[in-house]
């Protein structure tokens, strides 16, 4: 379980970053940089343990990574925004059937309450 964890945890972040230095220090624009993140992670293959979930979680990770560069001051910024959005898309995982708009509402709260815990801290 908690491999399974850590698996989803360095997908969701490795498409967050690669999201948000394509746009932040490439000034590729937010659109382009998430569908060029997905299209990278469809190329991850799928195994009997994970299945698609890591795809998943990185195409999810794309989305939270659209953020502006305004708001995400540090890279350790992002390890938290992917911490707080692989925990959220591991609660939800059997919630939802399918993965249709749930990984974009995975990246829409998770940005959401990592900016409430910055304001709050």
């Amino acid at each position: 379980m908690i491999k399974f964890f850590i698996v989803k945890y360095l997908a969701f972040l490795l498409g967050c970053t690669l999201c948000f230095i394509l746009h932040a220090q490439f000034a590729v624009p937010v659109v382009l940089a998430a569908s060029i993140t997905g299209l990278l992670g469809s190329f991850v293959p799928a195994t009997q343990a994970f299945g698609l979930h890591p795809r998943a979680a990185i195409y999810a990770g794309s989305f939270a990574g659209m953020c502006s560069a305004e708001l995400i001051g540090d890279y350790w910024q992002l390890a938290l925004l992917a911490l707080i959005g692989t925990s959220l898309y591991a609660l939800t995982m059997n919630l939802f059937a399918g993965f249709g708009g749930r990984l974009g509402g995975v990246a829409f709260v998770s940005v959401a309450l990592f900016m409430l815990t910055r304001g709050v801290l």
